[in-house]
């Protein structure tokens, strides 16, 4: 069995979880947590649909559950000089961070569900689509429903803040902004990743 197909019974879930083996068998008899039973009739939660019900209610995921891949990260803004300080501040957080860029929310779409990044980097000015438009996108779309959004935007904090959040982004940042903010930022959107 390679690492893709890895699983986990429901005493070894609930450990990663921090609930009780009832909990799991409530969560997968509810439709809410996907599994399949063995040939013994024990139930089995596969990694991949453990990680995804971890990143859709938002909660922490264990280290030995962190994807072997690097992290990809999607940076979204229509400003070369955003793109170039984001790039280099992603690569002095983690070296091997693989950054993909957009530079409109049309590619933004298209790269997202291509590419189904940890972390989006998204401006809300963008041309074409919006990125609040963007943002929507992204949680509708139910492969990409794990996904955190750090929206950045240098139109007005509070009303973008508010109107970013009920969009669907996790973190919001007001442009301009420091590299040790960005940092800071991302490294808490990250966490929650």
């Amino acid at each position: 069995m390679n690492k893709r197909e890895r699983s986990f019974g429901t005493h070894a879930a609930a450990r990663i979880c921090q609930v009780s083996p009832t909990t799991i068998i409530r969560w997968i008899e509810g439709g809410h947590l996907p599994s399949f039973a063995t040939l013994g009739g024990h139930r089995r939660v596969r990694q991949a649909d453990l990680l995804a019900f971890l990143r859709e209610r938002k909660l922490p995921i264990p280290d030995e559950m962190r994807p072997a891949r690097p992290t990809q990260v999607l940076v979204v803004d229509d400003e070369p000089q955003v793109l170039r300080v984001i790039r280099r501040t992603l690569a002095k957080i983690d070296p091997k961070i693989e950054v993909h860029e957009a530079l409109d929310g049309f590619e933004a779409g298209s790269k997202a569900a291509q590419l189904v990044p940890d972390v989006v980097v998204l401006d809300l000015k963008l041309p074409g689509i919006d990125g609040l438009k963007v943002c929507r996108m992204i949680r509708s779309d139910p492969r990409l429903k794990g996904m955190k959004i750090l929206a950045i935007s240098g139109q007005d904090p509070a009303e973008f803040e508010s109107r970013s959040l009920k969009a669907g982004a996790d973190y919001f940042l007001a442009k301009p902004f420091t590299v040790q903010e960005f940092k800071e930022n991302f490294v808490r959107v990250l966490g929650g990743s």
